[in-house]
């Protein structure tokens, strides 16, 4: 078994990433892993004033990243910024549509202080309905698979590794990003797919949802169509 993940913090995680691989190695599982450092005093070109500049980060993920599919992908709740924390950044991934197929992992290293510190603000009266609520939907829209403590979280990557299934989306993004200039015949019923480089098709089904179902939907009728016996 194959997987990739990535991590992002603030700090460096290089040896957590060791561990993982050697950990995951010992579990028949190869694990390639990447680490964005965000927020990162040596990153500094991801930051303008000594803030998380989003554009900045959007950017060299891009070009970091290109055409890389992660099976996992875990934040750091806190990433040194009062602005910008691991939930806001899941939040502004999925408006630049980075990650969109790629489960995810947040930790920190004050679990039960995070989970309860907002609730308590709330009822304060210091944070507005608006947030809180802004926060539970980030939440549960981001397809967060756990929340837990930063205390051996690669073991809880590993866990997560073994036992997520793969989405459709997920997998069809990986095996067009293998082959980026080749293209399908014009056996697509649909116009916007023929002709198209696996590469085109991608950035189509990144963003057009309803385009996304549909190429689904053809490759899965080619597919029963070719392995079906002909009576």
């Amino acid at each position: 078994m194959e997987k990739r993940c990535l991590i992002i913090d603030n700090d460096d995680q290089s040896a957590e990433i060791e561990k993982l691989k050697r950990d995951g190695k010992a579990r028949g599982i190869e694990i390639e892993c990447e680490q964005f450092n965000v927020g990162s005093t040596f990153e500094d070109d991801l930051l303008s004033h000594g803030k998380i500049d989003i554009d900045k980060v959007v950017s060299e993920f891009r070009k970091r990243f290109k055409h890389q599919v992660f099976h996992l992908a875990a934040f750091d709740w806190d990433l040194s910024d009062e602005d910008v924390n691991g939930v806001e950044l899941m939040r502004l991934f999925e408006h630049h549509k980075i990650l969109k197929n790629t489960p995810k992992l947040l930790y920190t290293g004050l679990l039960e202080e995070r989970l309860s510190t907002m609730l308590d603000e709330f009822k304060a009266g210091n944070v507005q309905k608006s947030q809180l609520k802004k926060h539970i939907l980030i939440l549960i829209k981001a397809d967060i698979k756990d929340f837990v403590a930063r205390e051996n979280y690669e073991q809880d990557i590993l866990r997560l590794i073994e036992r997520t299934d793969e989405t459709i989306d997920l997998i069809i993004e990986e095996e067009l990003s293998k082959f980026p200039d080749f293209k399908f015949n014009n056996s697509f019923t649909s116009d916007n797919f023929k002709g198209k480089t696996f590469m085109e098709i991608s950035s189509i089904l990144e963003n057009d949802d309803r385009l996304r179902n549909d190429f689904k939907k053809e490759i899965i009728q080619h597919v029963i169509a070719y392995l079906t016996i002909k009576i």
